[in-house]
């Protein structure tokens, strides 16, 4: 067939690609209640530091879900305030806020921010997507959850847990239900048994490691089955971005903001002294215990006790090499 006759096929035929592909990521844990049984989603997972940078195991910034008023179309818009940089939502927000019309100040939410996070984790057990058992993966998740990781690692009484320990973290149990419309967490918590992180042995099995495991072997195991965390951290806006920001607020306020090109935003930027920018915006913890992870020295630590998860509500046991190192889930 012609190169003619195969545009003649396309255009008859036309693949139209409609933009799911963008908005699926392979390497995202996508849960929700609406993918759970009877409208609950269950799993047990367990956190995962991220070998490039321990330190920033949880990525932080806050975005925009921007929807264009004429178009009625909208995408995420990193917020620049999340790296301590001026940011025209924020300017927008408050300006809208502040003002005296009513009508403005419901305007005011079209540029609300929220606050995103993100983390690695292993899926220890989903009944719903038992592919995905074993694997490492990039969770994103809001407030609440951040909350209950806070609480664990900086508790107001009792003694701190790090989740993300390699050796000695507890389970996470993840639990979503629907309130009002919405996916809610109030009902996930972590759970009394230790998860050591679980890795092919020798023979290829699923296993967990143990603390005479060789750290470097570790290291290496995570470096080449984690997603990079650092993907999910602040992007700085491109041209296309400002003109989607600027496009907005002209079409909400009948107003051209002030600030209309890269180059003059640029300028203001430099001379506010913004926050160095990292490799990776996030939450830093010294609490994460990596230290030398790839220094090829065996793990020190005591005995890890047998893995016994309890029974979880309409969560069955995981198929697959799992199954040997959980039991009679």
């Amino acid at each position: 067939m012609s190169d003619q006759e195969n545009n003649y096929d396309a255009l008859f035929s036309p693949q139209v690609d409609m933009g799911e592909t963008a908005k699926k990521n392979a390497d995202d844990y996508q849960v929700g209640a609406d993918k759970g049984q009877n409208g609950v989603y269950e799993s047990i997972i367990r956190f995962i530091p991220w070998h490039k940078n321990p330190t920033n195991s949880i990525s932080e910034k806050w975005a925009c879900w921007l929807v264009d008023p004429v178009t009625q179309k909208g995408r995420f818009v990193d917020c620049p305030s999340s790296i301590g940089k001026p940011s025209l939502l924020q300017d927008m927000f408050f300006k809208l806020r502040k003002s005296e019309s009513v009508q403005e100040q419901k305007k005011a939410e079209i540029f609300s921010r929220r606050h995103n996070f993100a983390t690695l984790i292993q899926v220890i057990q989903d009944k719903n997507q038992p592919e995905l058992e074993g694997k490492i993966l990039a969770y994103r998740f809001g407030k609440k959850l951040w909350e209950k990781v806070n609480a664990e690692m900086k508790p107001i009484l009792g003694e701190p847990h790090n989740p993300f320990d390699l050796l000695n973290a507890k389970a996470f149990h993840l639990k979503i239900t629907k309130v009002s419309g919405y996916n809610n967490y109030d009902q996930s918590k972590f759970i009394d048994k230790i998860i050591p992180l679980c890795m092919p042995d020798e023979n290829g099995k699923l296993d967990t490691i143990k603390p005479t495991t060789d750290k470097g072997v570790v290291f290496n195991y995570l470096k080449e089955h984690s997603p990079d965390l650092g993907k999910y951290g602040f992007k700085e806006w491109d041209s296309d971005t400002y003109d989607y920001v600027n496009g907005v607020i002209t079409a909400v306020t009948g107003q051209m903001p002030a600030s209309t090109n890269m180059s003059a935003v640029n300028e203001q930027v430099q001379g506010s002294n913004p926050t160095p920018q990292s490799e990776s915006s996030g939450i830093t913890s010294t609490e994460i215990s990596l230290d030398n992870i790839d220094s090829g020295q065996p793990m020190q630590s005591t005995d890890m006790p047998k893995i016994d998860l309890p029974d979880l509500p309409e969560v069955d046991g995981i198929s697959g090499d799992l199954d040997d190192i959980i039991g009679g889930l």
